[in-house]
């Protein structure tokens, strides 16, 4: 918990000076696509005239598909910033419109996105973080890998394998694992969306109120299993 709300507050430093630029950006919108980079003219239409680095960040939708992009002013190759609807509009798959015929399919139908302009829903430029900041970042995030591994990483299997009957452990196990996994997919399929709304500060943020609810399930709900055997621990819960 503490090192995501170090993250958290770093980020959150580094977020707070943004400043909103997307009414320019979207009234740069040409049929329905936007192309630039950060020159010298673009950063003055952007408000910025001092010289110094600065990030910019654009969250853009057609329709339901959304997108998030970046690019760094002190960037010596200038990247183009392209928002364009093909790359961002991705076609059905074949399993995809066989579910969506059977109105099953709870992703974004390409369609709507075909017809769709070109919205920009949140662009925020800011100074570029300072290295230091960047270090601090990497250790508070290094810091969670490691408390991770031997903390949650390790008691949830264990504490599943120890707490299920044995009758019925193997299944059991199974449907932890695809629960996990499913868990898993939504976490990475949700980060870039709302990061893009919301920034990271939010994103580590909420991290870290789920670890509050797993030390308060753990300190309090897991009964103590050490030096028991299987038996007894079952024995303990079939007399709960």
């Amino acid at each position: 918990m503490t090192a995501l709300l170090a993250a958290g507050l770093l980020f959150r430093s580094a977020e707070g000076e943004q400043r909103d630029v997307r009414p320019v950006l979207q009234a740069r919108v040409q049929s329905d696509g936007l192309a630039l980079r950060l020159s010298d003219d673009t950063l003055r239409s952007l408000g910025v005239s001092d010289g110094s680095p600065v990030q910019l960040t654009v969250a853009y939708a057609y329709g339901p598909f959304t997108n998030v992009q970046t690019r760094r002013s002190d960037d010596a190759a200038l990247p183009e910033l392209r928002m364009r609807r093909e790359d961002t509009v991705q076609p059905d798959s074949v399993i995809g419109a066989f579910f969506r015929k059977l109105h099953l399919n709870p992703f974004a139908d390409p369609a709507e996105g075909l017809r769709a302009p070109l919205t920009i829903e949140r662009a925020d430029i800011a100074a570029v973080p300072s290295s230091a900041h960047g270090w601090q970042v990497a250790l508070a995030m290094c810091l969670f890998v490691a408390s991770f591994a031997v903390g949650p990483g390790v008691c949830v299997w264990l504490a599943l394998s120890e707490l299920m009957p044995t009758r019925i452990r193997s299944n059991g196990m199974s449907i932890a694992l695809l629960v996990n996994q499913f868990v898993s997919t939504m976490i990475a399929a949700l980060f870039l969306p709302t990061v893009g709304q919301y920034g990271y500060a939010t994103m580590f943020f909420a991290w870290a109120g789920c670890t509050v609810v797993y030390f308060l399930t753990a300190a309090f709900l897991l009964p103590e299993t050490k030096g028991k055997t299987l038996e007894e621990i079952e024995a303990h819960f079939g007399r709960k």
